[in-house]
């Protein structure tokens, strides 16, 4: 079982080089860096720190569980949350692939063979100069990245995100389903972009912050479905459809497509106000 567990942790960070990989095939345009990439760089170097401290201390063993958190980090959250705009957005590739090459020279310490083949893999499509990982120098901490405050407003975020999941699924409403409003309550004031990230996650037009000293966490959905978050359900659905026959035909992002979707006359007067939507998404 113990092994079972780390083969699925070394198929995650190969995934994330396949992730590298298909961005840069994008080519996404200039952009800068969000709060996202911030916390992602924040996380990156604070766990260099720690990890170069238990090096130097010989503490080998505990360094396995610091490099591994961060390339979960990276691969179930980060990822997650900026998947919307890491198409358009080149600061996105670049924060990826700071972080993701120096997990890497990292982890070659512990798992030499595989970061080698995923190395090779990145120099293939000359992402990276140096003929092995192991001609790589460790990598340095950058201290002027590292913002506590923040790292720990997103373990709070993350929290919330988790909670609200949880509650769509004891409501049984997928995460497809747009709904009205969450409502949270919590210790600490988060800002308007950590809750713009929440809304986004939860899929929620509007997030309601109630700020407490007492009791826990708190997270509750308004999973009442109007007419309107129907319809954005319904569309949205029908354009995950579209792009997976898009992905089976090989088609490319910018390639634009004629679409013709047969439906119900009831469910066609209700999706007429997702036209745009559909169309932006599906690039029809």
């Amino acid at each position: 079982e113990d092994i079972k567990v780390k083969q699925r942790n070394l198929i995650m960070l190969q995934n994330v080089a396949n992730y590298i990989l298909d961005l840069e095939k994008q080519k996404p345009k200039k952009g800068s860096k969000g709060i996202e990439e911030k916390w992602i760089l924040s996380r990156y170097n604070s766990t260099l720190k720690k990890v170069t401290e238990l090096f130097e201390a010989y503490k080998l063993d505990e360094t396995i569980a610091q490099i591994e958190g961060l390339f979960f980090t990276l691969s179930r959250d980060y990822i997650k949350y900026i998947r919307e705009k890491a198409s358009t957005n080149s600061a996105v590739l670049e924060t990826t692939n700071e972080v993701y090459f120096g997990i890497l020279q990292m982890f070659s310490t512990i798992c030499p063979f595989v970061t080698e083949h995923i190395w090779q893999e990145l120099k293939g499509s000359k992402l990276v100069k140096e003929e092995s990982i192991h001609h790589c120098g460790w990598p340095k901490v950058d201290s002027k990245k590292i913002n506590k405050k923040l790292e720990e407003d997103f373990d709070i975020v993350m929290k919330i995100i988790e909670s609200g999941l949880s509650f769509r699924d004891k409501s049984q409403i997928g995460l497809r389903w747009p709904l009205a409003k969450a409502t949270v309550c919590t210790k600490v004031r988060l800002s308007e972009d950590l809750q713009q990230i929440i809304a986004r996650q939860l899929n929620v037009k509007k997030i309601e912050l109630i700020t407490s000293d007492k009791g826990e966490l708190l997270v509750t959905l308004d999973t009442k479905l109007t007419p309107e978050l129907e319809a954005e359900g319904y569309a949205r659905e029908i354009a995950r459809k579209v792009q997976s026959e898009r992905k089976k035909r090989g088609l490319q992002k910018s390639d634009t497509i004629k679409l013709e979707v047969a439906v119900t006359e009831e469910l066609r007067k209700m999706i007429t106000s997702q036209m745009s939507f559909l169309k932006e998404r599906t690039n029809s």
